[in-house]
């Protein structure tokens, strides 16, 4: 199979699972609380509701998408320190980036209510297939680099 077609169907796979996984998170978002605030869970008892609002759920985006984009960036700045830093992998790592922060996308917005936030669910999946996309395109295959 030719290079080009080997990455194509890599990326398509990718999409896939990550789309996947993205719907299933989507898929188990909580229903809208009681109006007494309190829901009996599966044992029979009773707890409080605690389904964040779309402001929590975008403040806790904002903190793993800034601890990750540091400890991203540091790790740049090493390996461009070492002289181990190329576009091929400084945009493979990227797409490693926005692959893992569209999974945390969806996995923070799958805690809010149905209905909440419907603007911003559909930004993880275009997240995930430009990180996929990146992912396919720049990683270096060792195999093949050894046997050119």
């Amino acid at each position: 199979m030719s290079v080009f077609k080997r990455r194509v169907v890599q990326l398509l796979v990718l999409i896939v699972f990550f789309w996947g996984l993205i719907t299933f998170a989507y898929s188990q978002e909580p229903k809208q609380c009681p109006s007494n605030g309190t829901w009996i869970d599966p044992h029979g008892f009773t707890t409080i509701c605690n389904v964040p609002d779309c402001y929590e759920a975008m403040g806790r985006i904002s903190e793993w998408v800034s601890f990750t984009l540091a400890i991203l960036v540091a790790y740049l700045v090493g390996l461009r320190a070492k002289s181990g830093l190329n576009a091929n992998k400084a945009l493979f790592l990227i797409g490693v980036y926005l692959t893992f922060i569209s999974v945390i996308f969806a996995s923070e917005l799958s805690k809010v209510p149905e209905g909440v936030c419907l603007d911003l669910k559909p930004v993880a999946y275009p997240l995930a297939a430009l990180g996929s996309f990146l992912v396919v395109w720049f990683h270096e295959d060792k195999n093949r680099s050894k046997s050119s």
